[in-house]
């Protein structure tokens, strides 16, 4: 199987810093959250704020600060780690080169597989023929354009004959991404009428909202500043409204996912 075009990110052909960029993601949001957590308490007892209060807000906004910086330096990091390759028999595939850094007890260390894979990626564009295995794109079902980058859903055959649906991320920093997406949509449709699923996340993230403001309420009326309702049910009501807000941060993520 002869490779005749590769397309990566524009970071991995000049030379990937691709374990910088993402170890240098995840230790700044470490500590953005623990500033902003020691500054919060900081400021909240010096201030004389009921800490009760402080510790809720705190723990509600910095998770949720935290979730959504997580997911853009891992769709970063995913869109750096997808490589999209054409055959000569006109086949188009798709790698995540996250899956070749290795098993075993070293290769589950994040910092380790990171390093591996910019290695990968270095390699990769001295030598594109080392490319193999990988899904082949078989049908693109959608193809959503969003700010830093396109999600594909795509039907793929797997190595052992599988067929699944997957989705993929192709990052706008990836050099001749037009050439590229003229290549997915051709392959883009169905042969048949495909059955239409309901895109529910909507009403999920309304739910959400809604139980959010609902755990809320009881959360204040349940305080023993306020004494509308029983004391027993303010340490409950509030998990509850934190796990609701977990809730809808997913499914907003969900969302804005794509296809």
């Amino acid at each position: 199987m002869a490779v005749t075009r590769v397309w990566i990110s524009r970071d991995s052909r000049r030379k990937s810093r691709y374990a910088l960029r993402t170890l240098g993601g995840i230790f700044g949001i470490a500590v953005l959250a623990m500033a902003l957590t020691i500054g919060g308490t900081v400021l909240g007892l010096s201030m004389g704020w009921p800490m009760e209060w402080v510790s809720v807000l705190l723990c509600v906004g910095v998770t949720a600060l935290v979730l959504v910086l997580a997911v853009g330096v891992g769709r970063r990091s995913t869109g750096d780690a997808t490589v999209f390759f054409l055959t000569e028999e006109d086949r188009l595939f798709v790698m995540d080169l996250r899956q070749r850094t290795g098993q075993g007890w070293l290769g589950h260390s994040h910092a380790v597989r990171a390093m591996r894979t910019q290695r990968f990626l270095r390699q990769l564009t001295q030598s594109p023929e080392r490319l193999s295995g990988g899904d082949e794109i078989l049908q693109v079902e959608g193809i959503k354009e969003r700010r830093r980058d396109y999600a594909l859903r795509c039907r793929v055959g797997r190595p052992g004959g599988r067929t699944v649906s997957a989705t993929y991320f192709l990052t706008k920093e990836m050099e001749d991404r037009e050439e590229l997406l003229r290549q997915l949509e051709r392959r883009e449709g169905w042969n048949g009428s495909p059955e239409l699923v309901e895109n529910r996340k909507p009403a999920y993230i309304l739910l959400s909202i809604l139980a959010f403001c609902l755990f809320c309420a009881l959360s204040i009326c349940s305080h023993p500043a306020v004494g509308l309702l029983p004391g027993r049910i303010y340490g409950p009501c509030l998990g509850a409204a934190f796990g609701a807000v977990c809730c809808g941060v997913w499914f907003g993520l969900r969302q804005h996912r794509g296809p």
